[in-house]
This record gives C-alpha cells, structure tokens and sequence, in this order.
C-alpha cells in the first residue's frame, strides 16, 4: 500500500519536497554568508593598506575601523546564535598609541631575549 499511495500522491509530494530542498539551499548559503567574516577582515587589510599609503588620515581610519569592527562583532554573533562557535578571541578596538621616538627623550623598550631549556637564545647561540 505504501508503494501505491506514494505514486497516487506524487504529483503533489514531489513539487513540495523539490520546493523544501530549494529552501533548505537557500538556508544554508543564507548562514554561511551571514557568518564568513573573510570580506570584512580583508576590508580591513586595505582600510589599514590606505592609511599607511597616505590616501586617508588618522581621524577617518578610526572611524571606519570602529565601523568595520561592529559588524565583525555582528558576524561573530551570528556564528554562535546558529551554534557554529567563533574562532577568534574578542574583537576590541585600541585607542591609537602615540609613537615615541628617542628624538622626544625616551627609549623603546629593548627587545626581549627569551632561551630555551638548553641556554641557547634564538640564533643557537648561549
């Protein structure tokens, strides 16, 4: 009887399984869009690319840093609403250091020399 009913009702059951199997599509590209942060982080890279270039001040890059960062945060919600996780740490947004160079009277901090468990620092060398 299962064979015989599922051909009776198949002019009504195959459009609804093809429409559910479109929407279930749809979904899922609809998730992965709302929780792929790439296009923001590259974003980023050339906002960054274009101050160091010269092309945009200080005042506008922080602006549109804070901009970008809020929807980073956006995206990073998503993920765990739809239980996906975030592999990142927090997204916070620094306050722009000010340089300090030996011509305003103080020194950079010397660099760390760290060894290992044989003496040797990172050349090999005690």
């Amino acid at each position: 009887m299962g064979l015989l009913s599922s051909l009776l009702t198949f002019p009504v059951s195959g459009p609804v399984a093809g429409i559910r199997w479109s929407l279930r599509q749809v979904q899922r590209v609809v998730d992965e869009e709302l929780t792929d942060d790439t296009p923001i982080k590259e974003e980023l890279m050339q906002l960054q690319m274009r101050l160091e270039m010269g092309d945009i001040d200080d005042a506008e890059y922080v602006e549109r840093e804070r901009d970008l960062m809020d929807r980073l945060r956006a995206v990073r919600e998503w993920r765990e609403r739809l239980g996906r996780g975030s592999t990142a740490g927090p997204v916070r947004v620094a306050a722009p250091e000010a340089e300090v160079s030996v011509a305003d009277g103080v020194a950079p901090p010397p660099a760390e020399h760290t060894t290992d468990r044989s003496g040797r620092g990172p050349s090999g060398a005690e």
